[in-house]
């Protein structure tokens, strides 16, 4: 039955509208689907291509998954993808950080302190409280986000990654002497700590990469600050003594080398004068013999004139009157060549 038949005509009114029911001839038909279709198939591609096209920013890098299947990690630019594909993006330059021990509440402000994490014991069994954090970066997307997409909340994930860390930490404090990080050992204990943590992430493929490990602040517990500050004054006034008395002993032993140079030289001195003095005698005594060999008379008489030139020098010159027994004493008075 056709709804011209119902309505007895092809028209009908309503509120008065007049509507005409007639059927759609054939041909403008095929023409409506047509548009619906070519609708469709606009607003397809349109959708396929706002779906296809995605772009990495500077600094980050994308992975891919095409049905739940990874296919490919992308850098940064402008890229093309199936529709279906799904993009997850990250950023592999930002410096992330693990906190142990003194957790930012606001950055450059407020700090709050965690007894528990620092506490830790030292190779030679002493307890020391040490804060400390780990820079890191991601370095392989898809392990970082395998291993971030685990059935566990991401608290949890966090508190994994950041405990493994912890663990290699504890493990070179305790392979180090308590003195050794209370003084010159914090740069050492960072090293040996990176390269642990490095290690341990990479043989776990948790897609993560240590930039570094700074300790913040190392220190004694308060209950034993008083008796370490106790050995450190006693270590000061050791170390004081020491220095003064190597000071000391210097200061001796430079004097003593200065006083035995000084004698050394007096020494010289009086080797090379004595050395001259036999030299000119040995050398008269060959020229007298020379000439005693010509005229030993003038020889003797002037060794005799000499010899008593010298006793004269040492005598002092007494007059004795015969007739008055009474002796002059002139003392000191000179003799002509004394």
């Amino acid at each position: 039955m056709k709804l011209s038949d119902f309505f007895n005509s092809d028209k009908f009114r309503f509120n008065g509208d007049i509507f005409d029911i007639t059927p759609p001839k054939p041909k403008n038909f095929k023409i409506a689907f047509k548009a619906i279709v070519a609708a469709i198939m606009a607003v397809i591609v349109a959708y396929c291509a706002t779906r296809s096209f995605y772009t990495v920013p500077l600094g980050s890098q994308a992975i891919l998954f095409s049905f739940g299947r990874y296919i490919g990690t992308e850098e940064q630019g402008l890229h093309f993808k199936a529709p279906w594909a799904e993009v997850v993006k990250f950023d592999v330059q930002e410096v992330r950080r693990f906190e142990f021990g003194e957790k930012t509440e606001v950055p450059g402000r407020a700090y709050v302190q965690d007894e528990s994490e620092q506490k830790m014991v030292t190779a030679d069994s002493k307890i020391l409280l040490i804060s400390w954090v780990a820079q890191w970066k991601i370095s392989d997307p898809y392990q970082y986000f395998i291993t971030n997409n685990v059935e566990v909340d991401a608290e949890s994930n966090y508190r994994l990654i950041s405990g493994l860390a912890e663990a290699d930490f504890r493990k070179e404090v305790a392979s180090m002497r308590y003195e050794d990080i209370l003084t010159t050992g914090k740069v050492t204990l960072s090293a040996n700590a990176k390269a642990r943590i490095t290690n341990t992430f990479k043989s776990l493929g948790v897609g993560i990469s240590i930039v570094d490990v700074l300790i913040s602040d190392v220190k004694v517990p308060p209950s034993v600050q008083q008796s370490y500050n106790d050995v450190e004054t006693a270590k000061q006034a050791k170390a004081s003594a020491i220095n003064e008395a190597e000071a000391y002993a210097n200061k001796t032993v430079e004097e003593a080398k200065g006083k035995a140079q000084v004698a050394m030289n007096n020494a010289e001195a009086y080797k090379i004068n004595k050395i001259a003095d036999a030299t000119a005698i040995s050398t008269r005594l060959l020229s007298l013999n020379e000439m005693y060999v010509t005229n030993p008379g003038l020889v003797r008489t002037n060794l005799w004139y000499e010899n008593v030139g010298d006793i004269m020098k040492q005598l002092n010159v007494v007059f004795v009157d015969g007739s008055s027994k009474s002796n002059i004493f002139l003392g000191d008075v000179p003799i002509i060549g004394r």
